[in-house]
């Protein structure tokens, strides 16, 4: 079995408990990973995050809850290469399906190397496709025409994080969205079905997208470079999706 790291802030006790309380019922054996609380300090990663570039693309900045989190998962990818072995990635609002994440877990060792990131929760977008690639006791692992949005809980490689890592130098989005730049990354989307987790909605974004995230003014223009980005990202992820249905069949 992986080894399984939990991101978990330190002000977050009660979160910590009931992760820690569902792992055990499985007997999965896990190590937490304190979370870069980015409220409370200025962290030498957030020197790679573009303000002006999230401005321009995004129309919104980043906020500290957002370049926390993104350092936490940066900091897990390099734990990975260094380590040399793949690991498995959750946070601490994530719900656990027992049978399907043990499932998981005690047989994650036979994937084909070539599927180097697996989300572990429910896909999140509204429109999708997806493929069944091969089945791991019982479990399907799908190909997903578009990331599954959410950073809850994933299974990754060494040479997957090496590329997260490599495409990780200039940040102006928020992890999950750039984890769903496969295009980009060419880390591409795969999931399990059915999900292994699921988030917790009883706990609030510890992150704090409404009380911390400063907006820029919507003027015409911010929406047309929204638009067009946003534009440009569905016809380079069409066109790699085109791709690689031609040459995996």
């Amino acid at each position: 079995m992986y080894d399984i790291h939990i991101i978990n802030l330190l002000s977050s006790p009660e979160r910590k408990e009931n992760i820690a309380n569902q792992l055990n019922a499985i007997n999965a054996p896990f190590t937490f990973f304190p979370a870069i609380d980015g409220r409370k300090e200025a962290h030498p990663l957030f020197q790679k995050y573009d303000d002006q570039c999230s401005q321009l693309y995004r129309g919104r900045s980043l906020n500290k809850g957002q370049l926390g989190c993104y350092a936490s998962h940066y900091l897990l990818w390099e734990k990975c290469v260094k380590k040399g072995e793949p690991i498995i990635v959750l946070e601490d609002d994530a719900i656990i399906s027992p049978i399907e994440f043990k499932a998981f877990c005690t047989s994650a060792a036979s994937l084909n190397p070539q599927i180097e990131l697996i989300r572990l929760h429910k896909h999140q977008r509204r429109r999708f496709s997806s493929k069944k690639v091969t089945e791991i006791d019982k479990l399907e692992i799908h190909r997903f025409s578009k990331g599954h949005m959410g950073t809850i809980g994933y299974f990754l490689t060494p040479s997957g994080a090496k590329k997260l890592l490599e495409h990780s130098q200039h940040w102006f989005l928020p992890v999950d969205i750039f984890m769903d730049r496969f295009w980009v990354t060419n880390v591409d989307s795969y999931g399990t079905v059915p999900p292994c987790l699921s988030h917790d909605d009883s706990y609030e974004s510890s992150i704090g997208y409404v009380q911390y995230e400063k907006r820029a003014k919507r003027h015409l223009y911010t929406k047309v470079r929204r638009e067009g980005f946003s534009l440009s990202e569905a016809i380079k992820r069409t066109i790699h999706n085109a791709i690689f249905n031609l040459t995996k069949k």
